[in-house]
């Protein structure tokens, strides 16, 4: 589910499927449930994934402190639009209030991040941001 998290802008060609294995993007599932503080949720029918969202410390894309974890939501592109993404943000946020992620300004799930309390606390680049729920919302 991770490759499906990875944000492609409207007419750029996808990211090679090996890319998760990258040295700056493995970290954000190797071994998940392995350390302390990883905490995941699977939408699934009939054991097909639909979509994912999982919290875990590490200095990645989202990093804000050594005490907040990142959030990643990936949803199977035939599934998005559908709620699936919020739902499995809410029920992750009732177990993890406070979290960070990484966002491309240009992804139309900044407003739903916006709509759950993330505000934006940090610019990197020309497209990305890192959002910060507090959990005080």
């Amino acid at each position: 589910m991770l490759y499906e998290a990875l944000f492609v802008p409207p007419g750029e060609p996808a990211f090679p499927g090996d890319l998760v294995d990258e040295p700056d993007i493995a970290p954000y599932h190797a071994e998940f449930g392995r350390r302390d503080g990883d905490v995941g949720l699977i939408a699934e029918v009939d054991g097909v994934p639909l979509g994912a969202a999982w919290v875990r410390h590490l200095r990645g894309y989202g990093f804000v402190d050594a005490d907040t974890p990142e959030l990643t939501i990936a949803v199977a592109p035939e599934r998005r639009s559908t709620g699936i993404g919020e739902l499995l943000l809410v029920a992750l946020l009732e177990r993890v209030p406070r979290c960070s992620l990484s966002c491309d300004r240009r992804n139309p799930a900044m407003r739903l991040y916006e709509r759950h309390g993330f505000a934006t606390v940090g610019v990197d680049g020309e497209h990305s941001v890192v959002m910060l729920r507090d959990g005080h919302e």
